[in-house]
């Protein structure tokens, strides 16, 4: 029987504590005047005051109502809300507007009781707009009393300042202390901060409220994106918080370019660095019978590629290039590979399965893994070079991966452990995998997928793949870990000392580009591969058969 982790009733109060003392310790001098008095009365703060505060700042948006508030752990609300109140934390019965309190804490009854001459009719939504915009002056006729949190943007400023990023909050350490997320016992950075300057900090938190606002409105309206290149923050130098902002550019020009506004998305494309932005704007040159500037772009992407997948869309567009300027171009060749035709029953279940059963009546050991075997063998392989105490790799004890796990300098920086590692691998050495594998278990890994693998697995493909073969295969993924976790095949299986990778295709399905770049590899090194290519069997023709 599993044992059931229990929370201490004030569990967040010890977690959002540290997100205050990671700001001041690492960050002091980049919080403002305010920010020091905030975090100082909070310190100061009863802890009831403190607990419900915390829950304040769990919730969404800044507007409360207090019936609304009923923990178990904090014995008096009220008192708890006067406190805050008197800190000015919160204000009680603040100025809002009529349309404010409906829209943010009343219910359709509810304003209806307060304006009855509304129709009854009307959605709350449309009932919103009919009312008036001055203040709400009525507090006596509520039930409740309204709140309003001060200084929100505490709370985006810590998290950001804890987890580097605008996607983790506090809920993970709630996921932490469950057990439902572990984290690899890292070094974690020393003398490097994640940021320098109180600029970056504000433009990441800006950039994750404009990517909410981005993921929220219609993009088909042309308007809309007007709005959000209007606010879009300037550039700030610090490369992962510019990245987000270029890779946000790319979405926005995408979707100009999507509504044919060209001219637009090629000024916007021309202001990053980032894929796809090339291959977008040499496709709009193209489109726009541009041919200079569209062979000018696929030049330069072809000399100087962001990286494999760039230059593979850059050799295509070059043989467009070379037709518009009349030169034959014959028609590129996909690399050859064995085939296997089949006909099966899909009524009950998915075509893999299926293929998987009708190869294990052949007397294979089949284990349906697509991209989980190889990138877990490379991850339980290399795993001490993942989480080695690289500089600035690692800046909070909540990181599945190393910031710079995706970037082409990775490998460079743990150029002896990885060396080291595959070396190994070459001389048969695989104790360590199985080690991993065992004592790691369940702990995240940014390669390793612990549901699809199992030690079964594991010692049939180190037994199976030949050294030498397997630490190529792992070259190839080094050669850019983003771009290689994907398009493995989806079967493997393992007969008689030898094993066969195997693609399966059910009916209309075909190969796709990142299967058939894995399938170049695979021809390079000589993998046994087979692409399967199945088809439904008509089972009322075989039923009337017998």
């Amino acid at each position: 029987m599993e044992n059931t982790v229990e929370l201490a009733p004030d569990y967040y109060l010890d977690n959002f504590f540290k997100l205050t003392q990671h700001a001041t310790e690492w960050y002091s001098d980049l919080l403002t005047s305010d920010e020091h008095q905030w975090l100082s009365a909070f310190e100061n703060l009863n802890k009831p005051a403190q607990c419900l505060l915390v829950r304040l700042y769990s919730r969404k948006g800044c507007w409360f109502r207090s019936d609304k508030l009923n923990y178990q752990e904090i014995k008096d609300i009220q008192y708890a809300l006067d406190e805050l109140a008197a800190h000015d934390f919160i204000t009680l019965s603040p100025k809002l507007s009529v349309q404010e309190l409906a829209e943010n804490l009343l219910t359709k009854p509810e304003i209806l009781g307060l304006y009855p001459h509304h129709p009854k009719s009307l959605k709350k939504e449309a009932l919103v707009t009919c009312l008036n915009k001055e203040y709400f002056e009525q507090f006596e006729a509520l039930d409740f009393t309204v709140i309003k949190l001060n200084s929100e943007h505490m709370i985006d400023v810590l998290l950001a300042l804890f987890f580097a990023n605008t996607h983790q909050d506090l809920s993970q350490f709630v996921l932490d202390d469950l057990g439902l997320h572990q984290f690899e016992q890292y070094q974690l950075s020393k003398a490097r901060r994640f940021f320098e300057s109180r600029e970056q900090i504000d433009r990441l938190i800006e950039l994750s409220q404009l990517s909410n606002l981005y993921w929220q409105c219609d993009r088909k309206q042309k308007a809309n994106l007007d709005i959000l290149i209007a606010v879009m923050p300037e550039r700030v130098e610090h490369r992962y918080v510019d990245r987000k902002r270029e890779h946000m550019i790319n979405d926005i020009a995408r979707d100009y370019e999507r509504l044919n506004e060209l001219e637009i998305a090629i000024s916007l494309f021309e202001q990053t660095t980032l894929a796809p932005s090339r291959e977008r704007r040499s496709r709009i040159y193209d489109k726009l019978v541009q041919n200079d500037s569209f062979s000018d772009i696929v030049t330069d992407m072809l000399a100087h590629p962001i990286d494999v997948s760039e230059f593979e869309v850059a050799e295509k567009l070059e043989q467009r290039v070379k037709r518009k300027q009349g030169i034959k171009v014959p028609r590129a060749t996909k690399p050859k590979c064995n085939e296997y035709y089949i006909e099966l029953d899909l009524s009950q279940q998915r075509v893999e399965f299926a293929t998987k059963a009708h190869f294990e009546s052949l007397g294979w050991t089949v284990f349906y893994a697509e991209n989980a075997l190889l990138n877990s063998l490379l991850g339980l392989t290399l795993w001490g070079a993942i989480f080695a105490p690289i500089e600035g790799a690692f800046i909070n004890a909540y990181q599945h991966r190393p910031l710079d796990l995706y970037h082409s300098d990775f490998t460079d920086k743990r150029a002896s452990l990885v060396a080291e590692a595959l070396q190994d691998i070459k001389q048969g050495k695989t104790e360590s995998v199985f080690e991993n594998f065992k004592h790691k278990q369940g702990i995240s890994n940014p390669l390793v997928s612990w549901g699809y693998i199992s030690e079964e697995l594991l010692a049939l493909a180190l037994n199976h793949i030949p050294n030498d073969m397997l630490v190529e295969l792992f070259k190839v993924q080094l050669s850019d870990l983003k771009l290689y976790r994907n398009g493995m095949p989806d079967l493997i299986a393992f007969k008689d000392g030898k094993f066969e990778w195997i693609e399966v295709k059910g009916p209309g399905d075909k190969l796709q580009d990142n299967q058939w770049r894995w399938i170049k590899e695979f021809n390079r090194l000589n993998v046994p591969f087979s692409v399967c290519y199945v088809t439904a069997q008509n089972l009322e023709r075989d039923s009337s058969q017998t």
